[in-house]
């Protein structure tokens, strides 16, 4: 059970408060790196640029030895329908020169990935490695794309398992609606690359991405919401790779997004997704961000769109106040803590 060090505001002081914080209450740290490969210097093996060591440097600093580490590297755009970017100063950003049109299936494409992927292993020394967040998105919104993205994840999973046989490999699913033609779309498709997965991620955001009423609150999740991995990935070990759930009404007019929440169902989000995590006997849990990020998207993130989804899903508010849910989440792992003989 853990957390992504996914911080509340922009500073040094809560970048170290929330790598307290998850590491007190978790003993796995998802490290999901977001701002994309940087594909020269990965290709002809290069040095980094600084502000990439650096970002490496906070990450592993930060982390204690008797965590797990869960390392997710992003080989998709943050909309999920393209190859990622280039790691640019200020995060991703566009790929340029010949990089701009190289496609998922380009030999150097799946060189570079393959060689900035192997790299990090080394350096994080993951029980766990994906080297896709949300394929499903590209599935869905990119078929064409994802034809290409075939080779890659053949290419890939065979670089890594070459130098890595027993480190798990990984991507994740978002799910959708269970019985839904998109959910069946992605079934379909998965089967394309499952040679190429030894543990399906899950991400799963119901009162963000299913269909309007299945997600409107936790009451009303249909059966199935959690468990038709078991239909999309038949016979394959599942993690549940991010999830979260509001603590407070989601409103975001730009992505016609309006949910009611409230700490108690933020709470009863949490027991039940634990107790599915528990019957699908799930690797692990990520739970995204420990602390809502107001003050971080008030500030840095320009009061985003797309980043309000999950503003509000913290364990604890923005005032560092626990909610009833992390109560909840700590009871069940010190179960599990417990369980394992820690």
């Amino acid at each position: 059970m853990g957390f992504t060090p996914w911080p509340y505001d922009d500073t040094i002081s809560a970048v170290n408060n929330t790598y307290d914080i998850i590491q007190q209450n978790g003993d796995i740290i998802a490290h999901h790196l977001t701002q994309g490969v940087p594909w020269r210097e990965a290709l002809f093996g290069l040095p980094y640029p600084t502000h990439l060591e650096n970002e490496i440097d906070g990450r592993l600093s930060r982390t204690l030895d008797d965590k797990a580490v869960f390392l997710a590297i992003d080989s998709l755009n943050l909309l999920r329908y393209a190859l990622v970017g280039n790691w640019g100063e200020a995060g991703q950003e566009a790929r340029s020169g010949a990089w701009a049109t190289r496609s998922f299936a380009d030999p150097e494409v799946i060189a570079a990935f393959s060689n900035f992927s192997l790299d990090m292993i080394e350096r994080f020394d993951p029980e766990y490695y994906s080297y896709c967040t949300e394929v499903s998105d590209l599935i869905l919104n990119n078929p064409e794309v994802y034809e290409d993205f075939v080779v890659f994840a053949q290419g890939v999973y065979e670089n890594i398992k070459a130098e890595y046989p027993d480190l798990p490999v990984m991507l994740s699913l978002s799910l959708k609606s269970p019985g839904s033609e998109r959910s069946e779309t992605i079934a379909n498709q998965f089967a394309r690359i499952a040679d190429y997965v030894d543990i399906a991620g899950i991400s799963i955001y119901p009162y963000a991405f299913f269909a309007e009423g299945d997600g409107a609150s936790v009451d009303t999740l249909p059966d199935g919401w959690l468990s038709q991995i078991e239909t999309i990935a038949p016979g394959k070990p599942v993690a549940i790779a991010e999830t979260g759930w509001p603590a407070e009404n989601v409103d975001v007019p730009l992505l016609d997004l309006a949910v009611e929440s409230s700490a108690a169902m933020q709470r009863d989000y949490v027991e039940k997704m634990l107790l599915g995590a528990e019957a699908l006997d799930a690797e692990f849990v990520i739970w995204y961000t420990a602390v809502d990020y107001d003050a971080f998207w008030n500030g840095t993130l320009g009061q985003d769109a797309l980043s309000a989804i999950w503003k509000d899903i913290g364990l604890y508010d923005e005032d560092l106040n626990p909610r009833q849910s992390l109560n909840t989440w700590q009871q069940a792992f010190e179960i599990t803590f417990s369980a394992e003989g820690n």
